[in-house]
């Protein structure tokens, strides 16, 4: 029992009985005892009258009390005479019964007693066939019916509400065991309703992430079986009697593939935090045109090694964005478009505003992408040519997308082989923090 009225079925009966029901029935009730004092009070005035109609007719044709009774007798009304004895009366009412008047009783039904000659006739109404019987079973039936039927009705109305809740109840005990693919089919737009959309985004989230965990784990063993293996092997080499030039050979080896295990670690942490959105955009206003000024000094040591022609343009453009994230973006292309551009090439940056956008190009004079592997430029791990760029990790174009998505921006790539890339981020630009 304590165990059902601490249920929300439980709880809507009691609020139903306690709330509505009770004031209802209630309210009803005191509704139709108006309505049969009103009635009593109209079958009194009635039998008063047909008393009258009686003394009339005896005074008129020197009618008995009985021959009176039985003229005026129906199926309604039922009629007692007795001989009238002065002491079973209390003097009030026999000083009205001796000046003619009739005296009115109510016990279960009403009755009215008047003097006819030396005898006492009594009216009352038939207890079976008369209008406050008839009142008086109507409205106890309709008191049943009512309770009755909103009794059934709110039963209903609870249970088709605490079956939905019952769904979302299952539905997370589902989850709660490991499975994600449960969704609840809810397609109202009551609370209940919103609680299943709730749930449903919910479970998606967890399912998306729960499949990017596997991916991250799937990928991870694989990525860095090699470059563990390498070290592993230049180590053993090590431990050999080899030559100095040898030994610095293979101590260079080692440091270059723990940088490229260092890289992909921090690349992969990046990635996840950004496809679990653990990151949130730390928005402030900054000038885009500094942090790319910054981010080509940044790199001028690997631009001079190429002996690159830099071709700069930059507007002066304002933005609101996470600075800490955008300047990955320009590190990772810059830094991609140098080491693909060829000896003595020429590397344009442009800046610009148009149409309420922000627009940043950089262009390299290199070697260029094949059309198979221009659509293959955001999958994850994917390298080009990864026999001449074994320091990177493959992640570097899903990072740029995935922040530049996050800022609301895109990005488009044309490449052509043996003559360029050409990288166009577009940046919505806000004018505040609020807009």
């Amino acid at each position: 029992m304590k165990r059902f009225f601490s249920s929300i079925y439980g709880r809507f009966i009691v609020i139903f009985f306690g709330l509505l029901l009770i004031p209802v029935l209630l309210t009803l009730t005191l509704f139709l005892t108006f309505q049969f004092n009103t009635l009593t009070s109209q079958v009194e005035a009635m039998l008063v009258e047909r008393a009258d109609s009686m003394v009339q007719a005896s005074e008129q044709y020197g009618l008995s009390a009985d021959e009176a009774a039985e003229l005026f007798s129906d199926a309604t009304l039922v009629t007692r005479t007795e001989r009238y004895v002065r002491s079973d009366w209390a003097v009030a009412e026999r000083t009205r019964l001796e000046r003619g008047e009739s005296i009115a009783r109510t016990e279960r039904l009403p009755e009215v007693a008047f003097l006819l000659d030396d005898t006492i006739v009594t009216l009352a109404p038939n207890a079976d066939e008369n209008p406050i019987s008839i009142f008086r079973d109507v409205s106890l039936q309709t008191l049943l019916l009512t309770a009755l039927i909103s009794s059934l009705l709110i039963l209903l109305a609870v249970r088709l509400m605490t079956r939905r809740i019952d769904r979302v109840t299952e539905a997370v005990n589902h989850v709660a065991t490991g499975d994600l693919t449960v969704r609840v089919n809810d397609v109202s737009d009551d609370e209940i309703g919103k609680l299943a959309q709730q749930f449903n985004q919910m479970a998606d989230a967890l399912e998306t992430n729960e499949a990017k965990n596997e991916e991250l784990t799937s990928v991870m063993a694989h990525e860095f079986k090699t470059p563990v293996a390498s070290i592993l092997g230049y180590a053993t080499l090590l431990k050999k009697d080899v030559t100095p030039e040898k030994r610095i050979q293979y101590a260079l080896m080692i440091e270059r593939e723990g940088k490229r295990l260092s890289q992909l670690s921090r690349d992969l942490l990046r990635l996840s935090k950004l496809d679990h959105t653990v990151v949130g955009l730390d928005v402030a206003s900054f000038s885009l045109t500094e942090q790319l000024r910054e981010s080509i000094l940044a790199l001028e040591r690997e631009s001079s090694k190429k002996q690159l022609k830099l071709v700069v343009e930059l507007d002066e453009v304002d933005m609101i964005g996470d600075a800490g994230l955008l300047q990955q973006v320009w590190m990772n292309l810059l830094q991609n478009a140098i080491t693909h551009s060829h000896e003595e090439g020429t590397l344009r940056v442009r800046l610009m505003k148009a149409h309420e956008a922000i627009v940043c190009e950089i262009q390299d004079e290199g070697e260029g992408m094949t059309p198979d592997q221009l659509k293959r430029i955001y999958e994850r791990f994917y390298q080009a040519d990864p026999s001449r760029h074994q320091g990177g990790s493959g992640l570097g174009m899903a990072i740029v997308q995935k922040i530049v998505a996050l800022h609301q921006g895109n990005i488009q790539v044309m490449s052509e082989v043996h003559v360029g890339t050409t990288v166009t981020v577009t940046l919505p630009l806000r004018r505040d923090r609020s807009s």
